[in-house]
């Protein structure tokens, strides 16, 4: 009985959780693109922020993360896809955090705790970028669980040298 009771429960869960898309969340909006990303982990949404939105101009940017983990991080490896266009996808693959070589605060943080980061940013070539651009960016823990999941999205309109 008792494990029957599991089976649907975790039936129940898996299926509600595949059905949960969360909200297109603006991190930043100019006449010349907008740059906005959903997450893709049906569990847990997060939080990503921009300051400031870049212009055509300006180089110097900091990215925010924020989100409450839902496993610990011993090791912390990120996959990267990027697209443009009908183009051949560009992959990066990159080990954020070894159990020897811990490279960010983050790094070692267990499960339940908040994890706030801030990555100073230098943007050279949004100047010269053209189209629509689509990356999702996923970061699993050494266990194989996703820590992280986004679809990022960058529109330029205007292409300007």
């Amino acid at each position: 009985m008792a494990l029957l009771f599991m089976s649907l429960a975790v039936f129940l869960l898996k299926a509600t959780a595949e059905q949960v898309t969360w909200p297109e969340h603006v991190l930043c909006n100019s006449p010349h693109f907008q740059l906005s990303y959903v997450s893709c982990d049906p569990f847990q949404d997060v939080g990503f922020t921009l300051n400031p939105c870049p212009d055509l101009h300006s180089v110097q940017v900091n990215l925010s993360l924020s989100l409450v983990l839902n496993h610990s991080i011993e090791e912390l490896y990120l996959s990267l896809d990027l697209v443009h266009g009908d183009q051949e996808p560009i992959h990066y693959d990159d080990s954020l955090c070894m159990s020897h070589l811990p490279r960010f605060t983050f790094c070692g943080r267990r499960k339940g705790e908040l994890v706030n980061h801030d990555w100073p940013l230098k943007i050279k070539a949004i100047r010269y970028m053209k189209g629509q651009f689509n990356a999702e960016i996923r970061l699993v823990n050494q266990d194989g669980h996703q820590i992280l999941c986004a679809n990022v999205s960058l529109n330029k309109s205007i292409f300007l040298c």
